[in-house]
């Protein structure tokens, strides 16, 4: 039976109906959807591994599009604010995906691990995001990943093993380095990441490029031009983005008015964040909500 048959059922079993379900494998969410997207829905990624077993998808970030079907998986090392699109789903031959977390614990014991396989130095710095052909390692490792999402302490521990051995396989793939470039500790990609995850914890606080510049030891031009190699925006750009889709969840899911969670995140006028949410999101907050909620 074709692998990827194979692993369509499997996901089939496990989500009868369309849905978003985090397992009680850590890092592990499965998705399915029955419809495609009319429009691009803005969203942010954690750093993961995105793995789509039926249907497609696409991701825009900057001028680069990116599409991930069931012959190719997608690999964020850093948080991106992305456009995504569903490109095939339906009822009958729904989109299923799953989305692997990437845990930087087991990221840094695997790269440890590779002491005959040393760091290519010369790697450049390139974006947070790519995608890959799925090779049939990956889909193996995958099929065994899935069986054990209701077994209990095998999700707890066979699921983290399997995990890992995923992990592994995309970083001897074609484009393994780029990822582990984001754990070297030596390589510009790294000082970059560090800053990202920087970002994520203080976005609500008044951050000045000059200060992130310092904290990824470079200078200010040279951090503008690598982060912006990375992210495809400049740090400021980054930083609204995420205060902005920070402030949505909070609308969404905790209930907060616009001018809350304006606040919250960092926002002193509520009339710049209804400004900037709207040519972000492509409609007022409050509208926004009322349609989504």
């Amino acid at each position: 039976m074709d692998k990827v048959n194979h692993l369509a059922k499997q996901l089939l079993k496990l989500m009868p109906e369309a849905n978003v379900i985090k397992t009680n494998v850590d890092n592990l969410t499965l998705i399915r959807c029955d419809n495609v997207m009319q429009t691009r829905a803005p969203i942010i990624y954690d750093p993961c591994i995105y793995i789509v077993v039926q249907g497609k998808k696409s991701a825009l970030l900057g001028g680069d599009n990116f599409i991930y079907d069931a012959l190719n998986y997608l690999v964020l090392s850093v948080p991106l604010p992305l456009e995504c699109q569903l490109l095939e789903a339906s009822s009958e031959k729904p989109y299923l995906a799953v989305k692997i977390n990437i845990d930087t614990q087991i990221l840094n014991e695997l790269i440890e691990e590779f002491e005959d396989q040393p760091f290519e130095k010369g790697v450049e710095v390139k974006r947070g995001i790519y995608v890959s052909h799925l090779e049939q390692e990956i889909k193996s490792t995958l099929g065994r990943l899935l069986s054990y999402v209701n077994q209990g302490t095998s999700a707890k521990v066979l699921g983290r093993l399997a995990i890992k051995e995923l992990l592994f396989h995309v970083l001897q793939g074609e484009q393994g380095e780029l990822l582990k470039a984001f754990a070297y500790r030596d390589k510009q990609s790294f000082h970059i990441a560090k800053v990202i995850h920087y970002i994520q914890s203080h976005y609500a606080e008044n951050i000045e490029v000059s200060e992130l510049a310092s904290k990824a030891n470079m200078s200010q031009s040279s951090f503008h031009a690598y982060f912006k190699t990375v992210t495809s925006s400049s740090p400021i750009q980054y930083i609204k983005a995420i205060r902005l889709h920070a402030a949505r969840r909070k609308m969404l899911y905790d209930s907060q008015s616009a001018s809350d969670a304006a606040y919250q995140v960092g926002y002193a006028s509520p009339s710049q964040f209804s400004r900037e949410y709207r040519r972000f999101f492509g409609m007022p907050p409050k509208l926004d909500i009322q349609t989504n909620s």
